[in-house]
């Protein structure tokens, strides 16, 4: 994919170089990070074409929505302004938020997963989610309708997953909006104070409507929920999510399987290698069969290296082993956090 695709993500992507580029003092402290940046960790271009242009995408549906909550002889004004607001943010890093990008970075994930699967299976069958509507338990279907449903908003003209307002966690969707708002102010000429007053209220009207209720990790959740309700959570719905490479509800449905949190389920899942995601299948009492699926859909995607290794991490551990992991596991993330950084014991 080229960075084209992504209007927001040409001016991010990396331009040609020069024979003679001046390393002036601006441009030291940047160089210094790239050159030391782990290649393994490093964005590939098209990570970065995905995240910018969620990111631009994001920002550009906020400041539509406060827009339309001004006054009507300051719409027009802010309408002109318009491609401003996200160039305004970029430049002086203040969308470089650690929730907000972990978010961005965890769409482009199942994003990149999904299409991996889907190359590799190279068939367009119906997937599990759309086999789940038509289930007969009551709860599963509607559960289902409804992560279809908001998946189909949020996806664009190539099919790809994106962001909406919802989407974003409630305390980072404050700190979001007010930065759009006040970028979005600075493009309007007028009356400082009457000005502010305006699209304050915008913005502030803006979050009461916000409901995190609506984000697709809480859709996804709640199938994971109804699955388990209804059937116990069912390994072969775990083998076919790995095919496909659905691995926000994989994650969701371990997790809620294993008793801790979906943002567990989906780091466990994708963050931390074979070791972890082979711990969460026996966190979620997933079969050697089932589990041997996921090595077999995932090992390559998520560079969890041989096969043969990889499901090792699944036969090890005792069961003494995984009852102090899942007792770890669900301890709350901040006490965790907490551990780590003064050098405790995890898990």
């Amino acid at each position: 994919m080229m960075p084209v695709e992504w209007p927001i993500a040409a001016g991010a992507a990396d331009h040609p170089v020069e024979p003679a580029r001046r390393a002036g003092r601006d441009r030291l402290p940047i160089v210094r990070t790239d050159l030391f940046l782990d290649d393994n960790a490093r964005l590939t271009e098209q990570e970065r074409a995905l995240m910018s242009g969620m990111l631009g995408g994001l920002v550009e549906q906020v400041a539509d929505e406060i827009r339309l909550g001004l006054p009507a002889d300051l719409i027009v004004a802010a309408e002109r302004d318009r491609d401003n607001i996200v160039r305004r943010l970029w430049r002086r890093g203040l969308l470089d938020r650690p929730a907000l990008i972990e978010l961005l970075l965890r769409r482009a994930d199942e994003q990149l997963i999904a299409a991996a699967c889907r190359d590799a299976r190279h068939n367009g069958d119906s997937t599990v989610v759309d086999q789940l509507v038509g289930d007969e338990h009551g709860d599963i279907a509607s559960a289902a309708m409804a992560l279809a449903v908001a998946r189909g908003r949020r996806r664009d003209r190539f099919g790809r997953l994106g962001l909406e307002f919802d989407d974003v966690p409630a305390e980072e969707a404050v700190c979001l909006v007010h930065l759009v708002a006040a970028a979005m102010r600075k493009g309007i000429e007028g009356e400082a104070v009457a000005l502010d007053e305006a699209v304050s209220s915008a913005a502030t009207r803006l979050l009461g409507r916000h409901d995190e209720g609506r984000r697709v990790e809480m859709r996804a959740t709640a199938l994971a929920a109804a699955l388990v309700d209804a059937r116990g959570g069912d390994d072969e719905i775990i083998a076919a999510l790995a095919m496909e490479g659905d691995a926000a509800l994989l994650a969701s449905l371990c997790a809620v399987r294993a008793g801790i949190t979906p943002d567990t389920g989906w780091m466990l899942l994708v963050n931390d290698g074979a070791r972890d995601a082979m711990l969460l299948a026996r966190l979620a009492g997933v079969a050697r069969p089932a589990a041997a699926a996921m090595v077999a859909s995932l090992a390559e995607t998520l560079s969890w290296g041989e096969a043969g290794e990889a499901i090792a991490w699944f036969d090890n551990p005792s069961a003494a082993d995984i009852e102090a992991a899942r007792r770890w596991w669900r301890l709350p993330d901040v006490y965790r956090d907490g551990l780590r950084q003064v050098g405790g014991a995890n898990g």
